[in-house]
């Protein structure tokens, strides 16, 4: 390959990868054996699958290992709270994290020194003197994602050791199968829909007729928490409307009786 800069033995090392990851469980996010090969080919102080929805300004999924392959998330749990999120929000359009968003290009693999260069030019950028503060490089792979959304595999080193051309060839090889990987994941997980408990008691009493007020009432919650309750599930499931969540994943429906607490309310 003209001006390759792969290591003898990557691209054996990448299919291995991508062939462990699509016997992999699939998880709720990423299957693990693809985010775990990667840090074999690219050792780094972590690297996570990130989603977010931009136009709400929130964190939907955040799933990473770190240097030791230690795992974490993507449980909604260990997400950041509103309050912590708001700092990276604020400077999130002028963060070079948002290049993909701001130019439209998503198959470009980017790292942090295309934008800064330099360690004064660092310092000196607002994001990661304020919010990523641990942050010495970053290497970023973008997904095709739904409208107002970004999906990115993340690599961080937080140490002076730079990530190299080779690195970011093995990442531009790599990412159409990491995208193929991640669509089978989803077709594989869509088979009974992930929910949370109380995702599915807010989507089969909504699928049995209820307002979101009644379906607060019901459930000793706010409309407003409803409402977020079902945009995940609307967005865990890929649909737009609440009956087309109800037709997709009421038949996997854990037996909630629904129907009983719809009468017993409607009576």
């Amino acid at each position: 390959m003209n001006g390759s800069q792969l290591r003898e033995g990557d691209a054996d090392q990448m299919m291995r990868v991508i062939a462990d990851a699509h016997h992999d469980d699939p998880g709720a996010g990423m299957p693990w054996a693809l985010l775990e090969g990667l840090a074999q080919l690219i050792p780094s102080d972590s690297i996570s699958y990130q989603h977010h929805d931009v136009a709400g300004r929130s964190t939907l999924a955040i799933q990473g290992v770190d240097d030791a392959l230690t795992r974490s998330g993507p449980d909604r749990d260990t997400l950041p709270t509103e309050e912590e999120s708001e700092p990276f929000w604020d400077l999130f359009w002028q963060a070079p994290c948002s290049w993909p968003q701001r130019s439209g290009d998503l198959r470009t693999v980017i790292m942090l020194t295309d934008f800064l260069p330099t360690r004064r030019e660092q310092l000196a950028d607002p994001t990661l003197r304020e919010v990523h503060t641990d942050v010495r490089h970053e290497l970023m792979l973008s997904l095709p994602a739904e409208p107002r959304h970004a999906r990115r595999i993340i690599f961080v080193r937080t140490d002076d050791a730079p990530f190299a051309e080779r690195d970011r060839q093995v990442v531009s090889l790599m990412r159409p199968y990491v995208h193929e990987l991640w669509l089978d994941a989803e077709r594989r997980r869509g088979a009974a829909p992930r929910l949370s408990s109380r995702e599915w008691e807010v989507l089969v009493l909504v699928g049995g007729g209820l307002t979101h007020a009644e379906v607060a009432d019901v459930l000793f919650i706010s409309p407003a928490t409803v409402r977020k309750h079902m945009e995940h599930v609307r967005e865990r499931l890929g649909v737009h409307s609440a009956a087309a969540a109800a037709a997709l994943a009421l038949p996997f429906a854990p037996p909630l009786r629904p129907d009983r607490v719809v009468a017993e309310l409607r009576s």
